[in-house]
């Protein structure tokens, strides 16, 4: 159970799926070019297409181009961004997002939605969402799966071992010459044994070529050809490739189109060794090698695929494929050669990055954690020329709030007919504004420093929650379903509380494997003595001193104390220049597979 609830457990599923999605796509693309170019394309770069599927598979996440093929499926772009969470909520990004705690709770009263404390958590830790299922049966699965991986290649090592004969001088003598022609200079050890049914090259550490009981029948020149063959695949590590992909499947095994995939790999893989031996030897003994292949692969049954091994063998379907290849091979090719190379820079210019969203659009992350300032009014609305229907919405929110949008008005939030002519800018000038702006308040040191206390253990007040570390799912196992949760057209995620008895209203920031990264706190307006909104960022530095960071962006002020693995925000509107609210914010949580998001 506690590997179901680590945050990387789920980093890592949510890495998985998002992979095996725009794996699949590059997959039916590079189907697509081999359909296109048939044997026009060398053997080799058929080959090479999917090596680049295996580096889709084995990459955490490529750079983001306007290129990408995935720009063409904005649900894959979306996929992508939600992988790798966004760092930090940017003002002025979201219209709908503002600071205020109504911004969260559009129709929710602050104080009426129901008492749900810490303390009524009831079975929390027998919850099983969707999610925390298919990571079990996932997981499950691919553990099972790597185990008979592995059992199967020990046991036809310990079968190899037993049943091997040693071959003779003279047939040690071939393969030599063999690896004199291919370029190898390793020690290859050569067998015969009843448990392959076709010659097979096994291991990469200590190559060991086996040749099965009827291929001592065959003549020198044949089994040169063989020798070739088996070499090509050691001199092109399709062992290495071999267990790589195997492994990759073990985490993908539910993706049927992957695997259909691997099947095609090995295909092309076989035929890349053909054109590799076919150009160590003679041409006029290029037919001879032919009538080679086709002799052993119609005497014997395909075996099953074992990840250490490679060997001459191919399905009889594809021996059609084979003698064209062999019949048509040309050593030099120098335009499909150019052509070969065209298509794998293309396709890993669109395949192996991922495709620019709106949201990941820019060449920096956002500087704040800020969400914008309240959504325009009807009149806001009509002054700035936007749409009226957004207007109109808002102020069905304002009606349904009641007394909350009171509350919200009395915390500082600017008018609905103010326009901040500083909106948007960031640096020295907006931190001096932001100390200067508003009047000096005084007598909160111990209610401040209380909150630095929690925000170092990634705490707020009322909330037993840690930022970086709890999953939503916990959070909505001790307060029930929340007031206001995220809707698929949010740009972030975040579901919002307020669990009234006057503890205030929080809202929690999702990340990668249903992780809060982000904590906000809007305080409580029961006692306004403690009120957020009677505090001024002057009295914030007067306690703990000149912030980290400092900035202004769309109205809002926020200034940053950097405080080990936890960022410490303080966030309040520029005109009033006091708080609105905190926010207790783990960057490491927020970043792709563990990052820093700096």
């Amino acid at each position: 159970m506690e590997v179901l609830t680590n945050p990387s457990v789920n980093h890592f599923f949510d890495w998985v799926i998002q992979t095996t999605v725009l794996a699949s796509i590059m997959t039916v693309l590079i189907l697509l070019i081999k359909a296109v170019m048939k044997n026009r394309l060398k053997p080799g770069w058929h080959y090479v297409l999917w090596l680049l599927l295996m580096l889709r598979l084995l990459i955490p996440s490529g750079p983001q181009t306007e290129f990408s093929i995935y720009n063409l499926f904005p649900w894959t772009g979306a996929a992508t961004q939600s992988a790798a969470i966004p760092p930090a909520i940017s003002p002025g990004d979201e219209g709908k997002s503002p600071s205020s705690p109504q911004a969260f709770l559009p129709a929710i009263h602050p104080e009426s939605s129901g008492p749900h404390t810490v303390d009524s958590m009831i079975g929390s830790s027998n919850r099983w969402s969707l999610k925390r299922v298919m990571i079990s049966i996932w997981l499950a699965i691919a553990v099972l799966l790597l185990i008979h991986l592995l059992a199967v290649n020990l046991l036809f090592s310990m079968k190899l071992h037993r049943k091997a004969q040693p071959a003779s001088e003279d047939e040690v003598m071939v393969l030599e010459e063999a690896k004199k022609a291919m370029g190898i200079r390793r020690r290859v050890r050569l067998t015969y044994s009843s448990v392959v049914p076709t010659p097979t090259l096994f291991g990469w550490i200590r190559p060991h070529l086996v040749m099965p009981m009827n291929s001592k029948s065959l003549g020198v020149e044949q089994r040169q050809h063989i020798y070739l063959h088996e070499l090509a695949h050691m001199k092109r590590g399709d062992i290495v490739v071999n267990w790589l992909m195997h492994l990759v499947l073990v985490l993908h095994w539910f993706n049927p189109l992957l695997w259909y995939a691997l099947f095609r790999m090995r295909e092309d893989q076989e035929l890349a060794a053909d054109a590799l031996a076919l150009r160590k030897i003679e041409p006029e003994r290029v037919a001879e090698y032919g009538h080679t292949v086709i002799t052993l692969l119609e005497r014997t049954k395909q075996r099953a695929h074992i990840p250490g091994a490679a060997g001459l063998s191919g399905s009889k379907q594809q021996l059609k494929r084979r003698i064209i290849m062999i019949k048509n091979f040309r050593r030099r090719s120098v335009g499909w050669t150019v052509v070969g190379l065209a298509l794998v820079v293309a396709l890993s210019g669109c395949a192996l990055t991922n495709g620019k969203t709106a949201s990941n659009g820019d060449a920096s992350p956002p500087p704040a954690t800020t969400p914008a300032k309240e959504a325009p009014t009807e009149t806001q609305s009509d002054a700035q020329g936007k749409d009226a229907g957004e207007g109109d919405a808002q102020g069905t929110k304002d009606a349904q709030n009641g007394s909350a949008a009171d509350t919200s008005s009395k915390s500082g939030t600017p008018s609905s007919n103010h326009t901040d002519s500083n909106q948007g800018s960031t640096g020295s000038s907006g931190a001096k504004q932001t100390s200067s702006g508003g009047s000096v308040t005084s007598g909160h040191e111990r209610q401040l420093k209380d909150i630095y206390a929690l925000a170092k253990k990634g705490k707020v007040q009322g909330a037993d929650f840690v930022a970086g570390k709890t999953l939503i799912d916990e959070i909505h196992a001790a307060w029930g379903d929340p007031d206001r949760p995220w809707q698929p057209n949010d740009r972030y995620a975040y579901d919002s509380y307020s669990p009234g008895a006057g503890r205030g209203t929080y809202a929690f920031g999702i990340g990668r494997g249903e992780v809060v990264y982000d904590i906000r706190y809007f305080g409580s307006q029961a006692d306004k003595s403690v009120a957020f909104n009677q505090i001024s960022f002057a009295e914030i530095q007067n306690t703990f001193g000149k912030p980290s960071s400092m900035k202004t962006n769309s109205g809002d002020d926020i200034l940053t104390y950097e405080l080990g693995a936890y960022e410490l925000k303080f966030v309040g509107p520029h005109k009033t220049a006091r708080l609105d609210h905190i926010s207790v914010y783990s960057p490491k949580a927020a970043a792709p597979m563990g990052g820093s998001t700096k």
